[in-house]
């Protein structure tokens, strides 16, 4: 029966907590309390929803006795993070906050991924309370470690709390599509309150969006669904946003009424709350008995001054008739003349507006002109693949700037004797990682062809201190700089060193490994890989110089250098990021291959991932066989 209910708790709450109630009542009747535990946390999952905070808090103390009784660590559990949210929904943030960490504590000793998903998930919704981004993000990046082992209740959340993470930093589009992925998983598995939650979301990011027209349809659809499924928490909230939204719209009129439905819900809960303070109220009601007999004789007096003052308000009523009639003629000009003038000034302003949109088309043109000029500029600079032949038979670049100029660049130098070359990722993208990608480049130019530095670590050490000293001209001490791999061919050695990204070779046969390199199997490929060092190009608190690694390499070979655009894309059915495992094996996939199919492959792969979502960073992939 408890198991019937656990399942039917989220199509049908108030079902699920009678067949609770049954199997209590069952469980008294046997004297078989094995699962009194599991039947007060289902109750107190039911009182928490409708906002009975009183018996939801008597359910939990109940249960935690029970799981500490018995050493249920996984129950305790449980039970500590629905007293988080009740502390949290009565405003008390620090009590709610430490049980949330008590339990996170309990989850990692258990290593119990599944309730380390919600941990973390509502963790991150403390962060988003407290308005603090870069914690909540952290949260939600350490709660993917576990998404391999998340159910569709879990993905909710995750999709959830990334839409309020994408609101809170104001990137609105990114938060509706978020929005848009928990809905359809709630109305799926018909996850009720999850579902009034999503639509009450989905309104409040319309409206910060501007968009009222949409925010108005979400509210409206949440508040009808939480009152009739009986959810005064969520009804309260979606009153709430509702009202924020007619405001916005200027219906104050609607605005008001909807304030007296919320006055009546929110006093429905708080008489609720009050349960909890039943002691302090029972105290006060001497003294207002006290106070009572006192009024009592305090309205006797008054009725004998009342008797006495009528005659007095009559003439009273009478002069204040007289005076309103002259106020409302000398406001009635008044408004007049206010009117007349302010219809001058917003004739004035009109014109205004007309003229300022003009200049502000002219300087839209200006700047897409201005940014299409700095695209060939910055094309200008990327050197012909062909200066990578004979060094190789073929040779391919995938080059996607997220806007129009990119951050993302890659680099080839051939001599006589060797061929260097490298794929580079700056910080940022837009105009400001061009920016940023002219300098690097110009560094990597200076120290080979200028200095005839060779070996790649030494490179990285030598465009590392002028790009240090090229930023540090600046007061403000940036810490621009780039993530790269780069790669020295000569005589079938390869050398090789990277700031944060690696460098993968794809082969047939066997090997034996050299220092700094690793090799997986990957379908009937070996993927040889070497880490790059872990800091960048720039300013770095614990820098060191670039290790060099090599290898020798085989007739065959293939080679891959990439910045980080094409794993963190989010994508596929469920929004998440593409991944290295899945670039690993697409990579190998494809390997045997001409590289110009590699490309279109890859390209194909890519957009095909990211379906209509953003592109959310540059692209850059180098491709050469050997």
């Amino acid at each position: 029966m408890i198991t019937k209910a656990d399942l039917l708790y989220d199509e049908s709450p108030a079902q699920a907590f009678s067949l609770y109630e049954a199997a209590e009542r069952e469980a008294n009747q046997s004297a078989n309390h094995d699962f009194d535990g599991k039947i007060f946390l289902g109750k107190a999952r039911y009182n928490l929803l409708v906002a009975k905070y009183d018996a939801a808090n008597a359910n939990l103390s109940e249960a935690i006795l029970f799981f500490e009784a018995n050493g249920d660590k996984t129950g305790l559990s449980s039970a500590l993070s629905l007293k988080s949210i009740l502390f949290q929904r009565i405003g008390d943030e620090k009590g709610a906050h430490s049980l949330l960490l008590k339990t996170i504590e309990i989850d990692k000793e258990l290593g119990d991924s599944g309730a380390l998903i919600l941990d973390y998930g509502n963790l991150s919704l403390d962060f988003y309370r407290y308005e603090m981004p870069d914690s909540m993000k952290y949260c939600l990046e350490e709660l993917e470690k576990y998404q391999d082992d998340a159910g569709d209740y879990e993905d909710y959340y995750y999709f959830q709390n990334w839409g309020m993470y994408f609101q809170l930093i104001k990137d609105y589009n990114r938060a509706l599509q978020q929005y848009d992925t928990a809905l359809k998983i709630a109305e799926k598995n018909k996850m009720t309150d999850s579902r009034a939650t999503i639509l009450m979301m989905k309104a409040q990011a319309y409206r910060l969006k501007k968009d009222l027209k949409k925010a108005h349809a979400f509210a409206e659809e949440s508040y009808l669904f939480s009152e009739e499924n009986n959810l005064i928490y969520e009804s309260a909230e979606a009153l709430q946003e509702w009202i924020q939204i007619k405001r916005e719209q200027k219906d104050f009129k609607g605005a008001f009424e909807l304030q007296e439905k919320w006055v009546k819900v929110s006093n429905e809960i708080n008489d609720l709350e009050r349960v909890q303070r039943v002691n302090a109220i029972e105290a006060q009601l001497e003294i207002a008995e006290q106070e009572k007999i006192i009024a009592q004789g305090e309205a006797e007096l008054q009725a004998e001054k009342l008797a006495s003052e009528k005659v007095r308000t009559k003439n009273a009523w009478l002069v204040g008739v007289v005076i309103l009639i002259i106020v409302l003629l000398i406001f009635t000009a008044y408004i007049y003349g206010k009117t007349k003038k302010l219809n001058g000034t917003i004739k004035r302003q009109k014109e205004e507006v007309e003229l300022k949109s003009l200049r502000l088309e002219d300087a839209l043109t200006s700047i897409e002109d201005s940014l299409e000029y700095s695209k060939l500029i910055q094309s200008s600079m990327l050197p012909p693949l062909d200066s990578l032949f004979p060094t190789f038979k073929d040779a391919f670049v995938l080059y996607k700037p997220k806007d129009i100029v990119s951050g993302d660049f890659y680099w080839i130098h051939k001599t006589e004797k060797f061929t260097v070359f490298a794929v580079g990722d700056c910080t940022g993208h837009g105009v400001p990682g061009a920016m940023v990608s002219m300098v690097c480049h110009e560094a990597l130019n200076k120290a080979v062809k200028e200095k005839g530095i060779s070996t790649p670590g030494l490179i990285l050490d030598d465009v590392r201190e002028m790009v240090i000293t090229t930023f540090a001209q600046n007061s403000t001490n940036l810490n621009d700089g780039m993530d790269i791999a780069i790669c020295k061919i000569e005589n079938n050695q390869l050398e090789f060193a990277g700031a944060q990204n690696p460098v993968w070779i794809v082969r047939n046969d066997t090997i034996k490994l050299t220092p700094g390199f690793n090799c997986e199997q990957i379908g009937a490929k070996q993927l040889i890989s070497a880490k790059g060092d872990k800091q960048p190009v720039g300013r770095y608190s614990n820098k060191s110089p670039f290790e060099t690694h090599s290898i020798q390499l085989e007739s065959g070979d293939s080679i891959y250098l990439f910045s980080d655009g094409f794993v963190d894309q989010f994508g596929g059915e469920k929004g998440k990021k593409y991944k290295a495992s899945n670039f690993k094996e697409l990579i190998a996939s494809i390997s045997d291959d001409e590289l110009s199919y590699q490309e279109a492959s890859l390209n194909s792969a890519f957009e095909n991932w990211r379906g209509s979502l953003e592109q959310v960073d540059d692209v850059c992939i180098m491709g050469v066989k050997f």
